[in-house]
């Protein structure tokens, strides 16, 4: 007979933790790693949604959506021969991050929406009101400037619609259902 004694599974340890009063996490939301995440207010993580702090902080802003399968944050350690740096992850004020999109991104401006399973790559730089349709890929290190549209594989274009405050109020009301459909447990979280 071979004698073999089960260990434990580790216990998963709670990162580090600034969360606003106002904004909500769900209970099936997971939030890992070392480094500081900072939610400020009245953003929504969605049930399922991933929060990775393990290579680096994360800053979620003011009004900012992560929805299901969602992740934000680095994935992987940095390459060693290429150097990027990414000082973590920053969402600014009012992004959407739809289901299954990747965000390594270092910086995503105000009113951004990275749609349906879109990757944005590390150190990636994101401007202002764009639109990261589903699927695209953005690579490391990419600049899109304000209001730009990507799509497809590596196209890109300007997109300036003129209509940022009606979507900036759009999304006030979005978040206000979003607040009442979804449970909070930000007690869980708080370090």
């Amino acid at each position: 007979m071979s004698s073999t004694t089960r260990r434990p599974a580790p216990i998963a340890l709670k990162p580090p933790t600034s969360l606003s009063s106002t904004c909500v996490v769900s209970d099936t939301a997971s939030l890992s790693g070392t480094h500081l995440i900072t939610i400020l207010g009245n953003a929504i993580i969605h049930p399922r949604a991933k929060i990775v702090a393990i290579y680096g902080p994360v800053t979620i802003g003011e009004g900012c959506v992560v929805c299901e399968r969602g992740s934000v944050g680095l994935l992987t350690e940095e390459d060693e021969d290429k150097v990027i740096a990414t000082k973590g992850v920053s969402l600014e004020k009012n992004v959407t991050v739809e289901a299954a999109a990747i965000v390594e991104a270092r910086r995503v401006g105000e009113g951004t929406t990275i749609e349906l399973a879109a990757k944005l790559g590390k150190g990636a730089v994101i401007g202002k009101h764009c639109k990261i349709t589903p699927l695209t890929q953005i690579a490391p290190c990419e600049v899109l400037s304000d209001f730009s549209v990507a799509y497809g594989s590596d196209r890109r274009r300007k997109g300036r619609s003129g209509q940022e405050e009606l979507k900036e109020k759009l999304h006030e009301k979005q978040i206000e259902v979003l607040k009442r459909m979804i449970p909070s447990n930000t007690a869980k979280w708080r370090s």
